[in-house]
């Protein structure tokens, strides 16, 4: 007769049981609830660097010396910060700080604020009520994790707007395969008061019959300009417009973005009877992106996280599935015991012993 099961039997199947049950639960809950996500830890440092082919010089406008204003070929510098403030369950208020300079001189400094959905990076409502946010629509500090090769909405600041993120191809970029992404902002109207802080607010009557006549006018703005003057204040209100070109290197499983590019021209605009917007002149025309520490130091962000994710929601829950099915598979294998058969009694035994 069979013994029931062994003590060390019960014990390794229970055993290799709850080792399958963490690894499902550690790749299909853990994993995409609480690693596959932004952390709550991020403190990234993404400098950008480039030229401003045009520049308004606030300063000599100001002293009336318009011709003398635009300045060429200014090297520009972006300090850029992006950083999570705050986590409420799936939800992250991300800060974006920028500080841009001219030749070393700060010439802009902005700080947007934002509710993000921890892994779409999309902005939420539901976020605690102290949190100040930009009620913004689509992406802003980043893409999704498990990035697609598909069009997102990407958010413009400056003019609170939105735009198509278009995937475009993929390529290696310091190391990583990575998706590029394109986006293009037609000229549209800045609206972001840190923004119009740093530019002129008005100009003055004489200015604009100067450029009128020697400005970069095309017949039918200087046409327009000309036909306006009559109807302006003096000084006349100024508005501004922005346009530009953006690429973007993600990776994919993160959603981390490697490098960036944007192409962005500013440009001085009267506002004519109806609202419509007549161009004026240029007052910022450049090109910048991330410096190699800045791509270096997302590379290694991306790598970490990967890493993570890989670690977290496919090796060790393979791991795991393996000793658990082999705990398993020894405890069927261990011999069991059978009791001891008892001496056997009664009248023929006697018999036995007196013969």
């Amino acid at each position: 007769m069979q013994r029931p099961t062994t003590p060390l039997r019960a014990g390794s199947v229970l055993l290799g049981l709850l080792l399958i049950a963490g690894a499902f639960l550690t790749a299909f809950w853990i994993t995409p609830s609480y690693v596959d996500r932004l952390p709550d830890d991020v403190n990234a440092q993404r400098p950008l660097a480039g030229t401003f082919t045009t520049l308004l010089d606030g300063q000599a406008l100001a002293q009336g010396n318009l011709l003398g204003a635009l300045k060429h070929n200014v090297p520009l510098t972006i300090d850029r910060n992006v950083k999570v403030v705050a986590t409420s369950g799936g939800s992250a208020l991300v800060s974006d700080a920028r500080t841009t300079r001219a030749a070393g001189t700060p010439v802009e400094q902005t700080t947007w604020q934002y509710a993000v959905d921890r892994k779409s990076l999309e902005p939420v409502d539901h976020h605690p009520s102290s949190w100040s946010v930009v009620d913004a629509k689509g992406l802003t500090v980043s893409f999704p994790f498990g990035a697609g090769k598909q069009t997102y909405t990407g958010w413009v600041p400056e003019t609170a707007t939105t735009v198509p993120v278009t995937y475009s191809h993929s390529e290696q970029r310091s190391g990583l395969q990575t998706y590029v992404y394109q986006a293009t902002t037609p000229a549209s109207r800045i609206t972001d008061s840190q923004v119009l802080a740093g530019l002129p607010k008005a100009l003055p009557q004489s200015d604009l019959k100067l450029l009128v006549q020697f400005g970069q006018l095309t017949p039918d703005q200087q046409a327009k300009l000309t036909a306006l003057l009559p109807t302006l204040s003096d000084p006349a209100p100024l508005s501004y417009t922005l346009q530009g070109n953006d690429t973007f290197w993600v990776e994919p499983e993160t959603g981390s973005v490697i490098d960036v590019k944007r192409v962005q021209q500013r440009t001085a605009a009267l506002t004519a009877p109806g609202g419509t917007l007549v161009p004026l002149l240029p007052v910022i025309d450049a090109t910048y992106q991330q410096t190699p520490a800045a791509v270096s130091s997302a590379v290694d962000d991306a790598k970490d996280g990967r890493d993570a994710i890989s670690w977290v929601g496919t090796i060790i829950p393979i791991i795991a599935g393996i000793l658990g099915a082999l705990l398993i598979a020894a405890a069927l294998l261990i011999p069991t015991r059978r009791r001891p058969t008892a001496p056997t009694t009664g009248p023929d035994s006697f018999r036995e012993s007196d013969n």
